[in-house]
């Protein structure tokens, strides 16, 4: 590569400056809701900053589009710094939860924006489906009026086809996880609004999707900025290493419309940043699909490139996919430079009459002139074997040959219809279900790289409880998140009479396994006769532990709960303690308040704990609570003897905050609220802000 493409690709995009305001103060918005208790005030100011720059934002444009990745957002086709600790935040919290864009319209209010803020910023949910749902946990996507955020569920996605894996199975070819990470969040962004997809990442169905799409500037800002940053990391990346990427974002270009391709090009940024775009595509995709990108980039730019040119490189690129193997290689560099000095400054009009280009240009591909006929028979169709033999009542070697061709063929869909069609009492109907509904077929369908998620369910709610046997054999040992998921669901139709044989495989599983297998007795609504999550509870594993936890503080019995909290104050793991702290806010009996007083003093827990733990102690009457309060309040001693202030921040209001509501009249607490209520901050002053106005 020449120091001048280098020195290009080296230049980013960079936000506008009214853009970049706006996603620094909605991520400081979104960390102070989750830290700041209810009717704080910096609750309002926060929103009222976001929402000064959205209304000065949308006063130029009609809608505001954010889209998430793992590590940086893509607006207006920039992809934001992921080393930037504000932007980087924000993005992961969008992202887990599972959003794959955020589209602000018009006309926000500060009560919209507050109830937006509120839900991005709760924990996400522990387990594995979408976060981005309806409070009463449905798939329904959580909307407002003038705020839309689009949920984006691994469960319609895989990271390789059959093709891929036979070429990764003995570790050649394999997609890096970096890559693997641009391309799901390129298939995320474009089958966020298409009901119908599947969950097979295939180029063509993602270029459909995006095909399909009603035309909206937004979705396709999102589009090109992934398509952006994945140009980039295939040109600077190794080409080895990329291989799976490559082939999968040149099918997507080559599958995608003309029309389509060239909006999406004029989108990619400024005339400076669509040549780097162009440049990083002739380095790293296949020649055809750059090729196709250096097209659109002409018709979108109103450039005008030579057609004896374009058939020039259409015979290079012949030559460098289908050509001799002694020729491809320098034919692919020689349409490569090529493309890359004809990037550089577009030239000639185009002299060639319309007709006789459409001639030559059909000339120019390297393609045979004669196609040999295939010589074949054709049979009775599968369907209509099956259904002539439930109409005859007849079942035999031919019927059993038509049902399995029709699995085979990914027609199970059909198949169940008609056997849903017939006679309850049809002895062929039931024998053909029979023949589907069995353990092995199950294992099947779970063995294959793609389950078919209408033909398990239907295979499940025949088996019933048999089902439970192979389901659990996939739960242990499976290793796709998307297959753990599923099973994991269906699992739970089967009911409480699972719960025995879920209890049963728990003591002897991986710890992997022992946690999904308490979120399943978890969903079932009731634990197992005898069974006791005692051992669970002090597991080496913390995730195991955090589980076991989380089921001890919401559904056991008053004495074991709290037993639970005291237990999990003192753990090393914080999401242990995050979860026994936020129990106690609801109930907190007296022996944890010592132990949350002397961690919150010992200035153990991280920031956010250390408030929530303030918090707690502001709901007791406990003298230690005092205490601990006034420690976090006081530092030193000042020029008369007594203790000063400690300096402004998030424990110190908080400490403020409690005395305020739980001590007003204690005389120690007096003491140090009359000095906060005169200090030179006004962020103090109003911490106590009702404590003056009472007095």
């Amino acid at each position: 590569m020449s120091a001048t493409a280098d020195s290009t690709r080296a230049t980013s995009a960079i936000l506008s400056r009214d853009l970049s305001d706006f996603v620094i103060e909605l991520s400081i918005a979104l960390h102070k809701h989750a830290m700041y208790p209810d009717g704080h005030p910096s609750l309002e100011t926060s929103r009222t900053r976001v929402l000064r720059r959205l209304d000065s934002l949308l006063a130029e444009r009609s809608t505001l589009s954010l889209g998430v990745a793992r590590d940086q957002l893509i607006i207006e086709g920039v992809a934001t710094d992921p080393r930037h600790p504000l932007l980087h935040g924000l993005a992961r919290q969008l992202h887990a939860h599972d959003a794959g864009a955020v589209k602000f319209l018009a006309g926000v209010a500060d009560e919209e924006m507050d109830q937006v803020l509120r839900m991005l910023a709760r924990e996400p949910e522990r387990d594995e489906s979408p976060r981005a749902k309806a409070p009463n946990g449905s798939h329904q996507v959580p909307s407002w009026p003038h705020v839309r955020l689009f949920p984006l569920s691994y469960d319609q996605l895989e990271l390789m086809d059959d093709r891929e894996d036979a070429g990764a199975e003995d570790g050649h070819n394999a997609v890096q996880p970096g890559a693997s990470q641009l391309w799901l969040d390129l298939a995320r962004a474009a089958l966020q609004t298409d009901a119908s997809a599947s969950r097979a990442t295939d180029p063509e169905l993602v270029a459909g999707a995006i095909n399909s799409h009603e035309r909206e500037q937004a979705y396709d800002q999102v589009i090109i900025g992934y398509l952006l940053k994945i140009a980039n990391d295939l040109a600077s990346g190794d080409r080895a290493d990329s291989a799976v990427l490559r082939r999968r974002v040149s099918r997507l270009i080559g599958a995608l419309e003309p029309d389509q391709l060239r909006r999406l090009v004029a989108l990619g940024g400024d005339s400076a940043q669509r040549r780097r775009f162009l440049m990083d595509a002739s380095d790293g995709l296949a020649v055809d699909a750059a090729l196709a990108l250096v097209r659109s980039a002409a018709d979108a730019s109103q450039r005008v490139i030579s057609t004896s040119l374009l058939r020039l490189f259409a015979k290079l690129a012949a030559h460098a996919e289908r050509g001799d193997a002694t020729v491809r290689d320098e034919a692919e560099t020689a349409l490569r430079e090529q493309m890359r000095q004809l990037v550089a400054g577009w030239a000639l009009p185009d002299p060639t009459p319309g007709g006789y280009a459409v001639v030559l240009d059909r000339m120019a591909p390297d393609a045979s002139l004669f196609v040999a006929a295939v010589e074949g028979t054709h049979g009775c169709e599968p369907l209509r074997i099956v259904q002539m033999s439930i109409e005859a009542g007849v079942l035999g070697r031919e019927t059993n040959e038509a049902v399995d061709a029709m699995v085979k063929g990914g027609e199970m869909g059909t198949l169940v219809s008609v056997l849903s069609q017939a006679d309850a009492d049809n002895e062929t109907a039931k024998a053909i279900a029979e023949r589907l509904a069995t353990e092995d077929h199950l294992r099947r369908l779970l063995d294959a790289p793609a389950p078919d998620a209408e033909q398990l369910d239907w295979v499940v709610h025949r088996l019933g409880e048999r089902a439970a046997g192979p389901l659990l054999d996939v739960l242990g040992a499976s290793s796709s998140r998307a297959t753990r998921r599923k099973v994991l669901g269906l699992l739970a139709q089967l009911g409480p009479a699972l719960g025995p044989a879920a209890a049963a495989r728990l003591p002897t599983a991986p710890w992997y396994f022992q946690r999904n297998l308490l979120i399943l007795i978890d969903r079932l609504g009731s634990w197992p006769e005898g069974f006791s999550l005692a051992p669970y509870a002090a597991h080496a594993d913390p995730r195991v532990r955090r589980e076991a936890v989380r089921m001890l503080l919401r559904t056991a019995p008053a004495g074991q709960r709290d037993a639970a909290m005291l237990a999990a104050l003192g753990d090393s793991d914080e999401q242990v303690v995050r979860l026994a702290l936020g129990a106690s806010a609801d109930h907190c009996p007296a022996a944890a308040i010592p132990r949350i007083a002397r961690r919150v003093a010992a200035r153990e827990l991280e920031s956010d704990l250390d408030l929530l733990g303030i918090k707690v102690l502001a709901t007791s009457n406990d003298p230690v609570a005092l205490d601990c309060l006034l420690s976090c309040v006081t530092t030193g001693r000042g020029w008369f003897g007594g203790r000063r202030l400690a300096p402004r921040s998030p424990r110190l209001l908080a400490a403020l905050s409690g005395l305020v509501a739980r001590w007003p009249a204690d005389p120690r607490a007096v003491s140090v609220l009359a000095r906060a209520s005169r200090h030179p901050d006004p962020a103090v002053r109003n911490a106590v802000a009702q404590w003056s106005g009472a007095k």
